[in-house]
């Protein structure tokens, strides 16, 4: 056997040996919890939900945030903002330059653009019922119009409760207040938010481990945020401008979004766990 010859048969042994290691592993993971879970998040496509959920964000919560800043609060977003995230230099300038005053926000609320925010606001709530749907596979229900009109109140009111907690109980100047009153308060949005989206047909202690996952990566995102946003959106803001803040926050609201949906797999899959349900396949679904 020529020498050549030779060295490409061992390279060839060796390939097929290390491809057999590398499926061998790859069963292992799939056999573990967390090789099930990443297996999940692939069956979700969880990039493209976190896109889709982000958009509505986007659209939606934002506007529907600055509202309720300047109407309860009578505070800027763009200062809001800026006492969230810890922003200086140019970040701040960005944010209060971008974000109207609260005035001028008051002045240009009309009968049209309220109708507008509130079909986008019910354009999230559905994108988030088909998520929850999924990862508790179950069908959707024949209409859901009332329930997400249900949602919808409830969600500006906590958008308000939480406006006027930090606007009048909360120092601004204790970051850790914050983050506690932002973890309980999405503890509790994200029980009661899929029990309804979801027809009532999950009972509320079944949902407990969503909502404390989301409670606690909330207040994950609420410190890494503290850390990472100034820098992250000053240096976009002096490269691109206004541009590079927006490009910041839609970041953020993606990373936002990521949580969203993990969490609600993860949720879902301790579930069926702890039901021994693990195997049922989850059904198919289209992208909104």
């Amino acid at each position: 056997m020529r020498a050549g010859t030779y060295g490409r048969v061992v390279s060839s042994a060796t390939t097929r040996a290390l491809a057999s290691r590398v499926e061998v592993a790859r069963r292992r993971l799939d056999a573990t919890f967390a090789g099930r879970y990443a297996n999940e998040l692939v069956e979700l496509r969880v990039i493209d939900r976190a896109l889709a959920v982000a958009s509505k964000l986007f659209i939606a919560v934002l506007p529907i945030s600055i509202l309720s800043t300047a109407v309860v609060s009578g505070n800027s977003f763009g200062d809001e903002l800026v006492r969230r995230f810890g922003l200086t230099g140019s970040g701040a300038d960005a944010a209060r330059l971008l974000f109207a005053a609260p005035t001028q926000v008051e002045a240009s609320i009309g009968l049209l653009g309220l109708v507008i925010l509130c079909s986008s606001v019910l354009s999230f709530s559905r994108a988030l019922e088909r998520v929850y749907l999924d990862c508790w596979r179950l069908p959707p229900l024949a209409s859901g119009m009332g329930r997400r009109l249900l949602w919808l109140a409830g969600f500006v009111l906590v958008i308000t409760v939480l406006a006027q907690a930090r606007s009048s109980w909360v120092d601004p100047d204790t970051p850790v207040v914050q983050w506690v009153l932002g973890t309980l308060g999405a503890g509790l949005f994200f029980l009661w938010t899929p029990y309804l989206l979801l027809g009532r047909r999950i009972a509320v202690r079944r949902l407990v481990p969503t909502a404390v996952l989301t409670g606690a990566g909330t207040l994950a995102l609420g410190i890494g945020s503290t850390i990472a946003m100034p820098a992250y959106i000053s240096h976009d803001t002096d490269r691109y401008g206004l541009v590079g803040f927006t490009f910041a926050i839609v970041s953020w609201l993606f990373v936002a979004s990521l949580l969203i949906v993990g969490t609600a797999a993860l949720g879902a899959m301790l579930d069926r766990r702890a039901r021994g349900a693990e195997d049922v396949p989850p059904p198919p679904d289209d992208v909104d």
